[in-house]
């Protein structure tokens, strides 16, 4: 039989608390300080079915590092603990998604609200349902064209007034 007068420290070796000390983003591995003793390379937990994530751990960062049967080389590391280096991004009950050099995302009950310090980006055709409000100007690579396939649609790009001609509009082609 085991010796029962070390069960706490057993217990203590199976979930330590620790900060992440160094990361490996091609190995998806991390390596954490807890106490005075040092983890080898573990990874860290994300979303790993259909739908996966990548949100590598920052150096820092404290975590709780779950040893299975109390071996820290089996470690898992659980993230998710706010601290005084990473504090909670807010105290509301909103989603709130903070990345470096000021983008965020809020998610609310009535909508999505992303301030991004460069561009938004999104590849692949973009439906809206309801109205788009812009502060700034729109610009396309090509036409804009309003209710198009109607017999009333409107070319920006070949809609022209009798007082202000069209000097960028494209060729008109002659047909057959």
């Amino acid at each position: 039989m085991e010796d029962e007068d070390d069960l706490a420290g057993k217990i203590g070796d199976l979930i330590r608390l620790g900060l992440v000390l160094s990361v490996d983003l091609g190995e998806g591995l991390a390596v954490v300080q807890c106490g005075d003793v040092e983890s080898p390379p573990c990874p860290w937990i994300e979303l790993a079915g259909q739908f996966r994530s990548w949100r590598p751990p920052s150096v820092g960062e404290q975590v709780l590092l779950v040893c299975p049967e109390g071996d820290i080389a089996a470690g898992v590391i659980v993230r998710g603990l706010f601290s005084d280096s990473f504090p909670a991004p807010a105290a509301d009950e909103n989603h709130h998604f903070h990345g470096p050099d000021g983008l965020t995302i809020k998610l609310t009950g009535d909508g999505i609200e992303i301030a991004a310090p460069g561009d938004v980006k999104i590849t692949g055709d973009v439906k809206v349902t309801g109205k788009i409000t812009a502060t700034n100007i729109i610009t396309s690579d090509v036409d804009v064209i309003a209710r198009p396939g109607t017999a009333r649609a409107v070319s920006l790009v070949r809609h022209m007034h009798s007082s202000a001609p069209n000097d960028n509009a494209p060729e008109e082609d002659e047909g057959p």
